[in-house]
């Protein structure tokens, strides 16, 4: 078993602090996915995972039903467990429903909750594009759902964030597929938050609305 201080052996080395040995292993190998260390089509094999971390092949199977979860691999009885990109369709639905439940938190902003917003979403863009620079995507989607969850959260409505909340399981992989997809860069990525900022900030509601609707419905379109 691996100690609190080893892990991992010719990675990163994280410390492992309050999450179970599962949860450690999952964080891992899903920053791993995410910035593209372990690509799509490669598959995650129990045995050499054991033998890398030091544990049980129950151990790998539990974080590996995180990852499924998440949508970032596929277990198939016979192939085993593949690192997967999530599909043009899925990606548009998740952004659809991402969008309307933002769209309908932004009606009940006055232009000052907005500015106010705005204040807020630009200290997590700042992190964003720090992220970004070191080549951090799991960072970069970190700070993605941070910021956008300030949109929901800034309604005062708990049911709109419960129901914003049940997608974040699968943004990871929804960023890094519509990002490779895409062929844009996470610098980029972080450009088009900047822009959507600015919006919060300048932009009368109905001009917030449409660029939500870009950022996530029309852009995805254009350029899928």
């Amino acid at each position: 078993m691996p100690t609190s201080n080893s892990a991992g052996r010719g990675h990163d080395n994280p410390v492992f602090v309050h999450q179970s040995l599962p949860e450690s292993i999952h964080a891992l190998l899903r920053k791993r996915i995410l910035n593209n260390e372990i690509p799509a089509g490669a598959p995650l094999l129990e045995v050499s995972l054991a033998e890398e971390f030091g544990v049980s092949r129950t151990t790998i199977r539990a974080a590996i039903r995180g990852l499924q979860a998440e949508r970032l691999v596929e277990v198939t009885p016979r192939r085993g467990t593949m690192v997967t990109r999530m599909s043009e369709t899925d990606v548009l639905e998740v952004c659809f429903a991402r969008y309307l439940l933002e769209s309908v938190a932004l009606r009940v902003l006055s232009p000052k909750d907005r500015r106010l917003l705005a204040d807020r979403m630009d200290v997590v863009v700042a992190e964003m594009g720090s992220c970004a620079d070191k080549g951090d995507m799991a960072g970069v989607v970190e700070a993605d759902t941070s910021l956008h969850r300030q949109i929901v959260e800034a309604s005062g409505h708990p049911l709109i964030v419960d129901m914003w909340s049940s997608l974040n399981g699968q943004m990871g992989s929804l960023m890094r597929s519509a990002l490779d997809r895409q062929q844009i860069g996470l610098r980029e990525a972080v450009g088009m938050h900047e822009q959507l900022v600015t919006a919060f900030r300048e932009f009368p509601r109905r001009a917030v609305e449409t660029a939500l609707h870009e950022h996530y419905v029309r852009s995805e379109r254009r350029k899928s």
